[in-house]
């Protein structure tokens, strides 16, 4: 039971992490310069000083980020904890069983 729950939360922090990436990246296409949006895990990586490969996991639901980490992701994205909990709180059962099946 704690497993599934564990895996429940990995997924929703995922797609959480994906949808404000998608809302960074179509921002950049809309109206602001380009070099100002960070939207690439290699730009994630760089801004929270953490792992390419960390920022990778994360975003693909191979691991639980520990809450430093998830801070300095969601912040080098130019988010906030308040942005991320309002996405994560509105994530539905289907978007968990379809991410799951990527």
């Amino acid at each position: 039971m704690q497993n599934d729950y564990r895996k429940e939360i990995k997924l929703k922090i995922a797609i959480t992490l994906n949808l404000l990436l998608a809302k960074k990246k179509k921002a950049s296409t809309e109206k602001l310069r380009k070099e100002d949006i960070v939207d690439s895990y290699n730009e994630i990586a760089l801004n929270a000083d953490i792992r390419k490969a960390t920022v990778s996991d994360t975003f693909n639901a191979r691991t639980i980020p520990n809450s430093l980490t998830l801070i300095e992701i969601v912040e080098a994205m130019d988010f906030n904890l308040n942005d991320f909990g309002k996405v994560y709180d509105s994530i539905t059962t289907n978007q968990i069983i379809e991410f799951n099946k990527k």
